[in-house]
């Protein structure tokens, strides 16, 4: 009888591969040892196997202490509903002009005031929701998964990248991507957030318009700072490939 040869075992594919990860990442949120037990020591992805997550690791762990603050003072997670999901807001930068004035009064001085100072920045309009923070789980698992989908697609489109920490360039296995920021206002400092977790305090560049440089693959949001240190959020989502030129509204 003629032996008979199994077919090689495929590696999971871009959307697979991101709701493993995204899976592995949300269940490290809000997590503690069993009473008695000790802390184990952290494992961290690793390069090789996982390229171009340490970026990803850092803004869920950013969201993590969040978490944590909330929980042990007792309060909300400010979410925004954005592009079919509803995702938690972590940090905005603060007005910088405040330097430069008197500080309003009450200053705060707790955690719960502080973070309703920085969800403040947001728009009247903006579509909030205010969750407990052992939901937030939940409902950062999708978009983080489309995030990392979006990534890993780039990935195996692109089988020879650079690392995460090499120098942008113009070469074709370079992980950066090249991008154009166009605003309506004139002489912002542009600021990004990935979309699982909204943190607008990475900068891309200043000033408008328009503004070109490098981002990583993923969906992104956009955000912009005037001269009078005033937060301009943007209610756009884009997708980077294929979005290489980002019109903004403000």
């Amino acid at each position: 009888m003629a032996a008979t040869t199994r077919p090689p075992v495929q590696p999971p594919g871009p959307q697979q591969r991101a709701a493993e990860i995204a899976s592995q990442l949300v269940s490290g949120l809000l997590t503690q040892p069993k009473a008695g037990s000790k802390v184990s020591a952290r494992t961290w992805l690793a390069d090789k196997e996982y390229p171009l997550l340490a970026d990803v690791e850092f803004a869920m762990e950013e969201l993590n202490s969040l978490l944590w603050s909330a929980t042990n003072a007792g309060f909300e997670i400010a979410c925004l509903e954005s592009a079919g999901d509803t995702v938690p807001i972590v940090d905005i930068p603060q007005n910088v002009m405040l330097d430069r004035a008197p500080l309003p009064s009450p200053v705060p001085t707790n955690p719960e005031n502080s973070y309703r100072q920085v969800v403040g920045a947001m728009p009247t309009d903006a579509k909030l929701q205010w969750l407990e923070p052992a939901d937030i789980s939940a409902i950062v698992l999708a978009p983080l998964t489309k995030f990392l989908t979006v990534r890993f697609q780039w990935i195996a489109d692109n089988p020879t990248i650079r690392s995460l920490g090499a120098a942008a360039s113009v070469q074709a296995n370079n992980p950066y991507l090249w991008l154009t920021v166009h605003s309506q206002t004139s002489g912002l400092r542009i600021h990004y957030s990935k979309t699982f977790a909204l943190n607008f305090n990475p900068v891309f560049g200043a000033p408008t318009t328009p503004k070109s440089g490098w981002i990583l693959p993923g969906i992104h949001k956009f955000a912009g700072m005037d001269g009078d240190g005033n937060f301009l959020y943007d209610k756009g989502t884009f997708t980077t490939p294929p979005d290489f030129n980002v019109q903004l509204m403000i």
